[in-house]
């Protein structure tokens, strides 16, 4: 058995979100008994497509994602979202985490010197740095999670 020092970050593709959300839906199906045609009544689509997202066959649509997450909400979506969190790309270490935090602040900071409020213009200027640092405060939180 190898020892990893860092858990192993997913790869975020088409490929993998089907299987994460087909997943998920299989999940759903088995503890709650339902049909491809119960998915699909949820799902606002045939019994044929539901069956399709829920063996990975086919890319779920925006209103049907939704709606799964409206029904079943973390049941559904908790999955989804710890592959989506789990596959940005980070910071290499805290330094550099750190570094991303406090820029992205001093950014914000700057941005009200000549205003009360951070307006939409200012926010989408400065989207890479925001990102980069919402990415760096995740992986600070995820020290606090357990691990297996």
């Amino acid at each position: 058995m190898t020892r990893q020092s860092t858990p192993q970050r997913s790869i975020f593709s088409a490929s993998n979100a089907r299987e994460v959300i087909a997943a998920s839906l299989q999940a759903i199906k088995e503890e709650n008994g339902y049909t491809d045609e119960d998915l699909g009544r949820i799902l606002g689509k045939s019994e044929d497509m539901a069956g399709n997202y829920r063996k990975g066959l086919s890319g779920m649509d925006a209103f049907s994602l939704l709606a799964a997450w409206r029904e079943w909400n973390g049941h559904f979506i908790g999955p989804i979202r710890r592959f989506v969190e789990g596959s940005r790309p980070v910071p290499t270490d805290d330094r550099a985490s750190a570094h991303a935090i406090l820029q992205a602040a001093v950014t914000m900071s700057d941005a009200l010197t000549t205003c009360d409020e951070i307006d939409l213009e200012a926010v989408r200027a400065n989207r890479k740095q925001l990102e980069k640092a919402r990415d760096a405060i995740d992986e600070q939180l995820a020290k606090l999670r357990p691990t297996a």
